[in-house]
């Protein structure tokens, strides 16, 4: 997957959100440049459109993309991945017809590996939009991934649009600390 991304910080005022920027950070460091502002509560992180993957023959899932992120809040919130992509149509035995042809997960890391924390298996059409969405506890690393389910003798392509990661804004409550309006 690209590494540029587009990164939409939203800042800790009432009135909404702040700048939005590029990006061509490493893997290493994304979820670092996403806690650079101390202000920011809330983030939104985007992959470039036109990412093609093909998917080798074999067994179980192959990852054809992720992004990480950092929830940085104060209290527990929802975080959302979302991705849409196209399966070749031309593919040896057409669309699917497996519950779990396609896996989004979001995952949390224990300081040594990234754990699934909620998988959500899908049916992948020709023209797929999924979502994962949870709450999650504060201040941690998050990874959304996309998952495809190789096939034993064929190869396919999958054309993903976007894949995109959430985390809540909080706009605070100046009559409750710690608190979200």
């Amino acid at each position: 997957m690209s590494k540029n991304l587009v990164l939409s910080l939203c800042a800790l005022l009432v009135s909404g959100c702040g700048s939005e920027q590029s990006s061509t950070s490493s893997l290493q460091t994304r979820g670092a440049a996403l806690q650079q502002s101390a202000a920011t509560h809330g983030y939104e992180v985007e992959l470039s459109a036109g990412e093609e993957v093909l998917i080798e023959p074999g067994a179980g899932h192959q990852v054809i993309g992720y992004l990480d992120g950092f929830y940085t809040h104060f209290q527990p919130g929802l975080v959302r991945g979302s991705v849409q992509m196209d399966v070749d149509a031309a593919s040896a035995s057409g669309p699917s017809d497996s519950v779990d042809d396609g896996q989004l997960a979001l995952q949390l890391h224990d300081g040594t590996n990234w754990i699934d924390h909620t998988v959500r298996n899908v049916r992948l059409t020709e023209s797929f939009y999924g979502e994962v969405s949870n709450t999650l506890p504060v201040s941690i690393p998050v990874r959304f991934e996309i998952r495809v389910r190789r096939r034993a003798h064929e190869t396919r392509r999958v054309h993903v649009s976007f894949a995109r990661l959430f985390g809540a804004q909080c706009y605070p409550d100046m009559s409750q600390p710690f608190a979200c309006l």
